[in-house]
């Protein structure tokens, strides 16, 4: 017997947790159409605004993979082991017409049971509240709002903005569900007092990586970094979340690289998973054998996906309600 996979974000019913996460492999109509056709349940397409600066910055990026020493090897499929380690920035796009194409895309997605999503990064409030309303007029049925990019300590003045208190203006242009993806210690409470639907937790950390050949910088800079390493962290920035607001639907991100890995997702408190360096590195066929993983797992444990959201959370236990149970 299979498992159900189907699992519930706010106003949202997803046919499973699996997200293909916003990203380089989400950047065109035919990434997208390919990560719908592995199974995801939402694909969140390439972030945009309408920064110059910022759609520079994209052409300028650079990816490689870090294996367990450090070492640089140009992208391709990762190991459990290897990191992504990248330069970034957003899409490149006449933004009208990228709406209009991710809102044609949402309407085939519709036919699959799944979602695409937009994704906005604020340069100039006002124009992502204008940017927001052309989602929803569009027909768009969910929209993200980054308020946590990683590269935005390292962009152009003025390129990426971040911060919860970008919310509330965009919140209030639209009223289709509303992820707002953070980034680690960001306010999960001020985040939904600003009107997130969903909150997205949490973008990847920045940082610096000499190359002891050349003691030079790799990739000639600072850069962000996400690995399976990075999940353990991750999850507890969704547990905290979770047994702190245990009515918010949350999205986890950053670390995940197989279907137990959204399965300790969802056991941490999160509804949802959005993958994205696994996507990047794999391709979306890592989407499709996640969810194959999870449903062996559900069906496993004799549970469904939806009774796994918080389970391990909850019985998270403080140092000293262990030390009073481990003298009994």
């Amino acid at each position: 017997m299979s498992a159900d996979l189907g699992v519930r974000l706010a106003a949202l019913e997803l046919k499973s947790p699996v997200i293909a996460g916003s990203g380089e492999a989400t950047a065109s109509a035919e990434q997208i159409r390919a990560c719908l056709a592995a199974g995801a349940a939402a694909v969140v397409a390439k972030s945009v605004n309408e920064s110059a600066a910022a759609r520079a910055q994209l052409r300028a990026a650079e990816y490689v993979l870090l294996d367990e020493q450090l070492n640089a090897r140009p992208l391709g499929p990762a190991g459990r082991g290897d990191s992504l380690f990248c330069r970034s920035g957003l899409l490149d796009v006449e933004l009208e017409e990228w709406i209009a194409t991710l809102a044609a895309l949402d309407r085939e997605a519709a036919a699959r049971d799944a979602y695409v999503v937009a994704s906005l990064i604020v340069a100039d409030v006002e124009e992502a509240v204008r940017l927001a309303r052309l989602v929803e007029q569009a027909g768009l049925r969910w929209l993200e709002l980054n308020v946590g990019a990683p590269h935005a300590t390292e962009a152009a003045p003025g390129a990426i903005g971040t911060g919860v208190a970008l919310v509330e203006r965009v919140r209030a242009a639209v009223s289709i569900p509303l992820t707002v993806k953070l980034k680690p210690g960001d306010s999960v409470a001020e985040a939904l007092a600003a009107g997130a639907d969903i909150v997205c937790l949490a973008t990847r950390a920045m940082a610096f990586v000499p190359d002891l050949e050349t003691r030079r910088p790799v990739l000639g800079t600072f850069a962000a970094i996400g690995g399976a390493w990075a999940l353990p962290l991750t999850l507890r920035e969704v547990a905290k979340a979770h047994l702190a607001h245990p009515d918010a639907s949350i999205v986890g991100t950053n670390g995940a690289r197989d279907g137990y890995d959204v399965a300790r997702f969802l056991l941490a408190g999160a509804s949802a998973v959005a993958m994205t360096s696994a996507v990047i590195t794999d391709g979306p066929e890592a989407l499709a054998r996640s969810s194959a993983q999870l449903e062996e797992y559900c069906r496993e444990q004799g549970v469904d996906a939806r009774e796994l959201v918080g389970e391990a959370a909850r019985h998270v236990q403080t140092y000293e309600e262990v030390a009073i149970e481990r003298r009994l």
